[in-house]
This record gives structure tokens, C-alpha cells and sequence, in this order.
């Protein structure tokens, strides 16, 4: 195949490489903002004072909705993400650090755990407001308080309350970044190698070109998900769904 044609479909070849390094770009750029972000270093204490009403230090809050269509499921989108300082005192070695304000970082494990559905009465008190147009609203609440493991630190996000060392947060951030910036030119590259398979339009070259219009679609998807996954545990999407206890 020659003349334009050819000039098209080697024109399809570029786009897909420039969208591929856009992405790749993208990711890293991102990836490197926030850890310039909250990449100072953290130190460790403990909670030694609590001023709210039960002893809490800090609360991490995601404001969300839950809609049904009626059947035996109540999902979850969420709509805000809030961190509220109430005040405290964490000893750090010797020291005694007072909260004043900042963000708040609390584990998934505990998150996921405090917006799990209570049981059968919870889910029936929260499914028929579910059914209507403006679904049925709620927060997730995680505190932290007198007597928890935190981290502080200080850096250009301001001041950090982590209930978790926000070095695991970066290694992950990294990892992930690391494999999509490399993994998507290499996908791009094998895909290349079989469009350019010769006899340039042959069958070979031809399998190349669908496996290259498969994979354009899915590395729009794959940032996305990069996007998602990496963002800091103060504002990562938490979601959920509730389905009726058996």
C-alpha cells in the first residue's frame, strides 16, 4: 500500500506514539508534583492530648451520597473530602508538637472499615432515601486521637497528620508511576515493531495495527486509573457499595 493511504495510516503511527508519550508525561509530572508536595520528611509521635469531645486529635471526613434503583445494592459516590484539626499535643521523643491545623491522612483499612454497612436495619433505614433523586447522604468519618502512632511533618502542602509513615504513600506513588512511564512506551513499542512487520500491510503489520487501536483506547483508561490511585490518601476516592444482608 502506498501513496496516501500509507500516509495516513503512518500518520494514525504517530498520533498513537504522541498520545502515548502525553500520557507518560503526564504521569510523571503529576507523580513528581505531589511528591514535592507532601515529600517532606515525617517524624513519628504519639497523641498524648486530644482536645475534642472524645479524646480526638484530628478527623478525616468523606462527605458522600448513596443512591439505589431499589434492587438489594446502595452505591456510593463521593462528594467532598475534609480533615478537621481539632487540637492536641503529640509527644515526638522528647518534644511535645501542639496541632494547630493541617491535613489529615488515616489508613484505608479503617476507612473502608467505617463505611461498611452495619447490618440489616442500617441498610433498610438507608435504602429508602437511597431510591430518591437526592439519594441518601452521609459522612465516613476516621479520627485520630489520644494515644495513636501519627506522623507530622512539614512541607510545601503544609502541615501533615498521618496515622501511617507517608513514605509507604511515595514508594507506592513511585512504583506505579515508574511501571506506567515505562510500561506503556514498551506496550507502544512492540506494537510498532508488528505495524511495521514487514510486508509493511501484510497480515503480520495488519495485527499490529488492531493490537495498536486496542491499546490507544486502553492507555487512556490506564491514566485515568493512574490518576486515581495515585492521589494522597486525604482525597482519595473511597466510593463503595451496600448490598443487602442475606
Amino acid at each position: 500500500m502506498t501513496g496516501f493511504p500509507a500516509l495516513l495510516a503512518y500518520a494514525a503511527l504517530a498520533i498513537f506514539w504522541l498520545n502515548t508519550l502525553l500520557i507518560a508525561a503526564a504521569a510523571w509530572g503529576e507523580c513528581a508534583r505531589l511528591v514535592r508536595r507532601w515529600g517532606a520528611r515525617a517524624r513519628a509521635g504519639v497523641v498524648v492530648e486530644g482536645t475534642g469531645p472524645e479524646g480526638q486529635a484530628a478527623i478525616h471526613r468523606v462527605r458522600q451520597v448513596g443512591r439505589s434503583k431499589g434492587d438489594a445494592a446502595i452505591w456510593f459516590h463521593d462528594r467532598a473530602y475534609e480533615a478537621e484539626v481539632l487540637g492536641g499535643v503529640v509527644a515526638v521523643g522528647s518534644e511535645r508538637v501542639g496541632l494547630a491545623g493541617g491535613t489529615v491522612w488515616v489508613g484505608r483499612a479503617r476507612q473502608r472499615a467505617a463505611a461498611a454497612c452495619a447490618g440489616a436495619e442500617a441498610f433498610a433505614a438507608a435504602r429508602a432515601p437511597a431510591i430518591r433523586a437526592a439519594g441518601w447522604a452521609r459522612a465516613v468519618e476516621v479520627s485520630i486521637g489520644t494515644g495513636d502512632r501519627v506522623w507530622l511533618s512539614q512541607g510545601p502542602g503544609g502541615p501533615l497528620i498521618a496515622e501511617f509513615d507517608p513514605r509507604e504513600w511515595r514508594r507506592k506513588v513511585i512504583a506505579l508511576t515508574a511501571g506506567l512511564v515505562v510500561g506503556l512506551p514498551a506496550i507502544a513499542a512492540a506494537c510498532t515493531a508488528l505495524c511495521l512487520w514487514p510486508p509493511v500491510f501484510g497480515t503480520v503489520s495488519k495485527l499490529g495495527a488492531f493490537a495498536t487501536l486496542v491499546v490507544f483506547n486502553l492507555f487512556q483508561l490506564f491514566g485515568k486509573l493512574h490518576h486515581e490511585a495515585v492521589q494522597p490518601p486525604a482525597t482519595l476516592a473511597l466510593r463503595g457499595v451496600w448490598r443487602a444482608p442475606a
